[in-house]
């Protein structure tokens, strides 16, 4: 009996030893798996609070390059000619009256250049620039007459001053505000200021805002003044109030804080950063509710969740394959995340670099495109240069007339009445006038060609100056150049020398083809070109044409379709640059007018432009 009851121990025993050793298997790999999992969330914790700061950290880059960028554009203002011939005339004794409001007039021009031209996508940059003397007193000010002249701490940007553009933070009647001041240096002294006000809105929508889900999330901007510059619209105001200056200056930048704080009556964790804006005083603050970067649950939370868990896990050993494939395939995931990562970087990287290769071959094309619209400019004056000659001779044959025939007079005792010399003397003046006429129109043609500013003036009035200068030209080689002109004023809103650019490159292509036509022709033909002008009804609108029209070879037809694009030609390479039509039609269309070509090969060619009658 005994050796049976012994033998059914051990038998009953063993089954036992055998569950306990598989419990204890099973909780020691459940405990694997709690402590694995706990490690995991750990890694997803931190790899959040990681993405998060490098965001943050992207934005103060952001920042600090918008920054160094109005502080470039100060500069630029504060040393720019017209400030500076302002304080040397001021310097000089100019007083206001004779001179200085003239200068103090050109500043504004160019604050007001300044401020439409800076934007971001569409939003404007500055609200206003204020030009200030040396006692901050106001010289010009962008803003209305009526808006009041905003107060700022003339001591603080004196203090700051000699080290160049510096941005600072104000809160002026609970308006937040941004502005970067810039010294103006006369002859080594600090002689005034330029302030620019930076648009809030435009600022915190590009670059400070960055969550708009949450009612508790906000960031700021916080300078050397502990002042926090933030626009609070959303952000909850117990927790705005609760970041004084001394909390923020408190603040470490390299890591991240965490305060506890009552919302709505409950207690809730917000993680607060603050990171530096390089090159610049300031600091980029930033908070947001934990909860939303790491969770709503502590890695602790996850172990006591495990360890209940495991009171369950024992009836089935399926729960514990499902978690442990769960595990595994949050793993893959944050594993792949982290692949995706990296590629995306690298391509960024990549992006990057062939961005720069393209600008760098954009910047070189545009400069090549300007040299070869300097020379094609050269060349036309070139070609008036018969026709500047033709029109100065005539003045000076006039003016030589009436100076012999004084001199003649005078040296043969032959007495000149007062009229007489009054007259004779008028007479010169007047045909000098007409030279230095001459000379003022070639010299604004050579200067003002590319300026963008436009009056309303008569096309008849261009088309005569443009002509005349080429008159002298034509007749010298046999060619026939004839004005058809409306007899009719032809107001349009245009840039005079900028049209007469258009009328000399297509006379200049109309004497090429009449020319070339003219060697193989017979004695019959005869080569000529027409200027003609007329107001015409187009749908009901009255619009104003200017048609030159030559008989000459005409456009081959394979040539037609190009005509109009850069450096395309049918010229010889020391002829033409192939950009004569091109700069034709951007200035015809830069002034909303259109430019058509009508041709017949070995009958001539018809350019009509129509601009928009005034």
């Amino acid at each position: 009996m005994n050796g049976q009851e012994n033998r059914l121990t051990v038998l009953t025993k063993k089954p036992a030893l055998a569950i306990m050793t598989a419990c204890l298997l099973l909780v020691s790999f459940i405990g694997f798996l709690v402590i694995s999992n706990f490690r995991s969330q750990i890694a997803l914790r931190e790899s959040a609070l990681n993405r998060f700061r490098l965001d943050l950290e992207k934005r103060s880059a952001s920042l600090g390059y918008f920054f160094s960028e109005r502080k470039y554009d100060l500069n630029a203002l504060a040393l720019s000619r017209e400030i500076n011939t302002y304080f040397t005339n001021k310097a000089l004794g100019m007083s206001e009256r004779y001179g200085l409001k003239v200068n103090l007039f050109m500043i504004k021009r160019v604050l007001d250049k300044t401020m439409k031209q800076k934007k971001i996508q569409e939003d404007n940059i500055y609200e206003r620039f204020v030009f200030l003397d040396s006692s901050g007193h106001p010289l010009v000010d962008t803003a209305s007459v009526s808006s009041s002249y905003k107060a700022i701490s003339w001591k603080a940007i004196q203090k700051t001053g000699e080290r160049g553009p510096h941005v600072y933070l104000g809160d002026e009647n609970k308006n937040p505000q941004t502005f970067v001041a810039a010294p103006c240096h006369y002859k080594g002294k600090i002689v005034g200021n330029v302030i620019a006000w930076l648009d809030r809105e435009t600022l915190f929508s590009h670059f400070v805002k960055f969550d708009e889900t949450s009612d508790l999330s906000g960031s700021g901007l916080f300078d050397d003044l502990d002042q926090l510059l933030s626009p609070f619209e959303k952000s909850d105001q117990h927790f705005a109030s609760y970041l004084t200056s001394e909390r923020i200056a408190g603040l470490t930048m390299t890591d991240f804080s965490f305060e506890s704080v009552l919302s709505d009556g409950k207690k809730r964790e917000m993680l607060i950063a603050r990171l530096p804006i390089h090159y610049l005083d300031l600091s980029f603050v930033a908070w947001m509710p934990s909860e939303q970067i790491v969770g709503t649950l502590a890695p602790w939370h996850l172990i006591a969740g495990m360890g209940s868990l495991a009171v369950f896990v024992l009836a089935g050993l399926g729960l514990i394959i499902w978690f442990t494939t769960q595990n595994l395939i949050l793993r893959v995931r944050f594993d792949e995340s982290e692949r995706q990562h990296d590629l995306l970087a690298a391509k960024n990287l990549r992006l990057k670099e062939e961005i720069q290769k393209r600008q760098e071959a954009e910047e070189e094309l545009k400069a090549q495109r300007t040299l070869r619209m300097r020379s094609d400019r050269l060349r036309s004056l070139g070609e008036m240069a018969a026709g500047i000659a033709h029109e100065l001779n005539q003045p000076l044959v006039g003016v030589r007339g009436f100076a012999e025939l004084i001199l003649h007079s005078m040296d043969n005792g032959q007495e000149i009445s007062k009229d007489e010399i009054r007259s004779n003397t008028g007479t010169i003046v007047e045909q000098a006038d007409r030279m230095v006429h001459i000379i003022n129109h070639v010299r604004l043609f050579a200067r003002d060609a590319d300026s963008i500013e436009t009056s309303i003036i008569d096309l008849n009035d261009v088309v005569r100056s443009g002509t005349s200068l080429l008159m002298a030209q034509f007749n010298s080689h046999g060619l026939l150049l004839e004005n058809d002109l409306s007899p009719h004023e032809l107001p349009v809103k245009v840039n005079p020398y900028s049209v007469e650019e258009v009328i000399f490159n297509l006379l200049s292509n109309a004497r090429h083809s009449l020319g070339k036509k003219k060697e193989t022709a017979g004695d019959e033909y005869i080569p000529c070109v027409r200027v003609i002008t007329r107001k015409i009804a187009v749908n009901g609108r009255d619009v104003v044409t200017l048609k030159i029209a030559d008989n000459g070879t005409g456009i081959p037809g394979h040539a037609a379709e190009k005509i109009f694009d850069p450096f395309f030609t049918t010229k010889d390479p020391d002829k033409g640059t192939g950009l004569g039509l091109s700069i034709c039609k951007s200035i015809v269309e830069s002034f909303q007018g259109q430019i058509q070509f009508d041709t017949a090969e070995n009958e001539g060619t018809s350019f009509e432009i129509v601009f928009p009658k005034h």
